[in-house]
């Protein structure tokens, strides 16, 4: 020791001086002023002590010596600590046994938290995942959310609340609906509760839907009744709000299609009109309109030919007429037996021939009978032709009879004079061709008029196409939009009535329970650790202030050094403590007997106390029990004691 004090390095002289502390500072110290010190070493008078004349030097040359190493001032800074700690190790002790106690006693009065959630999966139809989008309708993904937030709405959430008791006694009316203040009690608490329900809706998949509820709040009794009878409730009423969706998708493009119908019909309309305005435009053709006019000249040209072959048969036909008979006066018979006729009489007995031809024709070529209705109605059209030929030969007759008489003033009024052909076959058959050509050019003529009218329209056509070829364009592209429009809404609404239907009918959706609610007896907040790192460091934190408060509020002498600094002198000797039998024994009472008991109660306090805020928070259950125990304990002894006073009031 005294050579540790007088060639050692300051290190070993602070490590020394610890040691005396040790030894005699637990005895009390002396203050400045005393007329003795004791608890100073012997040696501190030598050489090299901390007041000796030699020693500063030394000192000096060792502090600076040691400021150089690394680390120096946090090395002190260190030992100072743990000397205040070694010192006031009491002032540290109690006050952060305490402050523990107290944080983890009002701990035990936070509020808690509790948690319960449960899930259950939804296999969505792919009608609602892919229904169109439109600027009336929402989506589907919108519609979920949608579902998420109905769900905890105070109109979902009442009856919840009503069927868990949580509203407590309510009352109804005679019609079995709930009285006005019951039910404004019931919506009050419900709208209180659905803060403290959260409902999420995660995808797992395309057509696979995740609902996650949970309950947040600070009862723990409800926790997993209430998430679980929200999961109910979503159970029953997602087929109604899909119900509702799709039947809101469903009229909305029922409205598309009367819409879009009544637009391509406005449209067609409107295309019909042009058209029938403009019929030789072709808007989707434009080449049509020269090829057509292409046709009608090679047609004309056509026509034209024929003309001319019908006027060479008709020339021909006249001069074989009238190489083969002359026009002469009627008179009743001609040399050779025939007689002459009236030009109408010879048209009635050439058409009466050409129908008997028909007759011979029809039974030769297709073997038709006289039963044969075509067969009846030309020889009906044969017996009107003979009987106007019979009136007409009369008239002839008579008037034949009156150029014979002379009597020309009655055959004045009968009309002009008659003049006759000599009938015969042959005259009949030529004039019957005549009649045929001249019918044909006449027909020629009618087709050249009708091509020319057409050429001219069609010319005016050709001139006013590119004028229409924009208006007919977008009318039909309106008609074609609408027509598609038309087209995708009726597909939609066909698609969306089978899945009405299967809701109608609870076969459409297919829910996946995930089992029951779990959590909501152990509280979520606060943390047990959390509350014992904050308690131990409150503990620590008091105990810190404390022992500065100690060290500030201290002046008594524990060092020989600190009595050489205060009295600027060299202690030359010191003399130890005189320790009697009675110190001795106190000392061993206290060390043996009063600090363990003070440091197993302050530990028991504390761990009791810990322990109680620990099993609050992570087994609620087992706190309660023991936290009833001593109620338990004092209402027996009260039962005893009353049933032992009066058992004895019964004797008495």
């Amino acid at each position: 020791m005294l050579k540790r004090h007088a060639n050692g390095t300051e290190a070993e002289i602070e490590i020394a001086m610890r040691n005396d502390e040790r030894h005699y500072g637990k005895s009390g110290g002396m203050r400045p002023g005393s007329p003795s010190t004791p608890g100073l070493p012997i040696s501190s008078g030598l050489p090299g002590s901390p007041g000796s004349p030699g020693a500063s030097g030394r000192g000096d040359q060792q502090q600076g010596g040691d400021d150089e190493r690394p680390f120096s001032e946090i090395r002190r800074t260190i030992f100072d600590a743990l000397r205040l700690l070694s010192v006031h190790r009491w002032s540290f002790f109690v006050p952060f046994c305490l402050v523990c106690c107290g944080a983890f006693v009002s701990s035990l009065y936070l509020p808690r938290s509790y948690k319960a959630t449960t899930s259950l999966s939804i296999e969505n139809d792919p009608v609602m995942i892919n229904g169109p989008m439109s600027a009336g309708l929402e989506s589907y993904r919108y519609f979920r959310k949608s579902m998420s937030r109905d769900l905890v709405s105070v109109g979902t959430m009442g009856p919840i609340v009503e069927a868990l008791g949580l509203a407590g006694e309510l009352y109804y009316d005679a019609d079995g609906t709930l009285t006005s203040e019951s039910l404004q009690r019931r919506d009050s608490m419900a709208r209180s509760i659905s803060g403290t329900v959260a409902v999420n809706t995660s995808s797992a998949s395309e057509l696979t839907d995740v609902v996650s509820i949970t309950y947040t709040g600070p009862d723990s009794t409800i926790g997993r009744k209430l998430v679980d009878a929200t999961k109910e409730a979503y159970k029953e009423r997602a087929g109604e709000w899909m119900l509702s969706f799709l039947t809101r998708r469903s009229d909305y493009f029922k409205n598309e299609v009367l819409e879009a119908r009544a637009e391509m019909l406005a449209a067609q309309r409107e295309e019909a009109i042009l058209r029938m305005e403009n019929p030789l435009v072709d808007p989707g053709n434009p080449s049509a309109i020269s090829e057509k006019l292409s046709q009608l000249r090679l047609e004309r040209r056509g026509l034209d030919l024929r003309r001319r072959e019908y006027e060479s048969e008709l020339v021909s036909q006249q001069q074989l007429l009238a190489s083969t008979s002359a026009i002469s006066p009627m008179t009743e018979n001609s040399g050779n037996g025939e007689r002459l006729m009236s030009a109408a009489a010879m048209s009635l007995a050439s058409e009466l021939q050409k129908i008997d031809q028909e007759m011979i024709a029809l039974r030769r070529d297709h073997g038709v009978r006289d039963a044969h209705p075509e067969m009846v109605a030309l020889r009906g059209d044969a017996e009107r032709v003979t009987a106007m030929l019979e009136t007409q030969q009369a008239s002839d007759a008579e008037r034949l009879l009156l150029v014979e008489e002379g009597r020309d003033d009655e055959l004045a009024l009968l009309g002009p004079p008659l003049v006759g052909k000599v009938w015969s076959p042959e005259t009949a058959q030529i004039n019957t061709q005549i009649t045929a050509s001249t019918n044909k050019i006449r027909e020629v003529d009618l087709s050249l008029a009708s091509n020319q009218r057409e050429m001219v329209a069609i010319e005016d056509a050709k001139s006013k196409v590119f004028d229409h070829q924009d208006e007919f364009s977008q009318i039909e592209s309106r008609a074609s939009r609408a027509r598609k429009r038309m087209e995708q809404a009726e597909l939609t609404v066909g698609s969306v009535a089978p899945s009405i239907k299967g809701l109608e009918q609870n076969r459409m959706i297919h829910f996946t329970d995930n089992g029951p609610a779990r959590g909501g007896s152990i509280p979520i907040s606060p943390k047990a650790t959390t509350i014992v790192l904050l308690s131990l460091l409150a503990g620590l934190a008091a105990g810190g202030v404390f022992v500065i408060l100690a060290e500030v509020l201290d002046h008594v002498y524990r060092s020989s050094w600190q009595v050489a600094r205060s009295l600027g002198l060299p202690l030359l000797e010191a003399i130890d403590e005189i320790v009697t039998a009675q110190d001795r024994r106190r000392a061993l009472v206290q060390k043996a007997v009063v600090m363990p008991a003070i440091i197993l109660v302050c530990l028991g306090i504390t761990g009791l106390t810990g322990s109680m805020a620990y099993l609050s928070i992570k087994q609620p259950w087992t706190y309660e029990r023991l936290r009833h125990i001593p109620d338990a304990a004092i209402n027996l002894f009260i039962d005893r004691d009353t049933v032992t006073a009066d058992a004895s009031t019964e004797e008495g």
